[in-house]
């Protein structure tokens, strides 16, 4: 799949909101009364980036009165947006500069990645190179157990009912991290321990555990329907394109080429509301590392 695609007009109207997020702001930050928020995400070049519309209002549910900032973490997505619509996304340095320079002593940023790694790695990297902030971090989704299964439990909920007619594919993006991708395997694992003898794989697309073999399970199996469900916060361009594109070697054009399914897709974790939750419990548990 070719990464670098036209922006289009929906596209270009959640890129509107996006920047109305990382501008946003308010008084709290300059007079230091509360830590800052900031959410950092992987980014995204598609109208997808309306996920962020959601978690942020269920961040600012659930925290009101703080001053929330958005970070990206993906250097090829900030450049892409750059050069086609002229979006100035920051990065986490970036981010916690503009916050020192608005007063601001205290800061929790929360990951709004899957996995721990190498983008976890590089935010870890990134919040200690603003020296005069204190700086404490929200993990990934899926850094504990409990974790996984708060997750696994909040999305059987979206699952058909027969998981004999029906398989579902949980979608991860990979992670060539040793720390992410034995997170994938675990969750893989616990995958399987709930629903043994039933039709729900995972499968990611760079790395392991492989897509191949989630559809090759999916074709092994007698079921007539597939639902793909992102085990990603943004079901952006990888979700579009290399699982539901048309292109032939997409996961929904391979499944066809052997037989006549019945495919859909959900939407991102961050639409999953009980999901996002998990991301709030390690927010909240940040937040209390650096509030007076």
């Amino acid at each position: 799949m070719t990464f670098t695609r036209r922006l289009a007009p929906m596209a270009l109207l959640s890129l509107a909101f996006l920047m109305v997020l990382i501008a946003g702001g308010n008084s709290l930050a300059a007079t230091g009364e509360r830590p800052a928020i900031v959410l950092t995400a992987f980014g995204t070049s598609t109208a997808a980036a309306d996920t962020y519309k959601n978690i942020e209002k269920l961040v600012k549910d659930r925290f009101p009165g703080y001053d929330v900032r958005w970070a990206f973490t993906s250097k090829k997505i900030r450049e892409k947006l750059r050069q086609e619509s002229g979006q100035d996304l920051k990065n986490l340095s970036q981010t916690l500069g503009d916050l020192k320079a608005a007063g601001v002593k205290r800061v929790a940023v929360q990951s709004l990645h899957v996995v721990p790694g190498e983008e976890w790695k590089e935010m870890v990297k990134e919040s200690r190179q603003v020296p005069g902030l204190k700086v404490a971090l929200g993990k990934p989704l899926l850094s504990t157990e409990a974790d996984q299964r708060r997750v696994l439990d909040a999305l059987a909920k979206t699952f058909p009912g027969d998981l004999q007619k029906n398989a579902v594919v949980l979608v991860g993006h990979g992670s060539p991290d040793p720390a992410g991708e034995a997170t994938y395997k675990s969750f893989g694992g616990l995958v399987r321990a709930r629903f043994p003898k039933k039709n729900v794989f995972l499968g990611v697309i760079e790395g392991k555990p492989s897509g191949k073999a989630a559809l090759d399970a999916v074709k092994c199996s007698p079921a007539a329907a597939v639902q793909f469900v992102p085990l990603l916060v943004v079901a952006g361009d990888h979700m579009m394109n290399d699982i539901m594109g048309d292109e032939p070697d997409s996961w929904k054009s391979q499944l066809l080429a052997h037989r006549q399914y019945q495919i859909e897709s959900s939407k991102g974790l961050g639409y999953q509301d009980a999901v996002v939750a998990v991301f709030l419990n390690h927010l909240e548990n940040a937040l209390k590392k650096v509030s007076p």
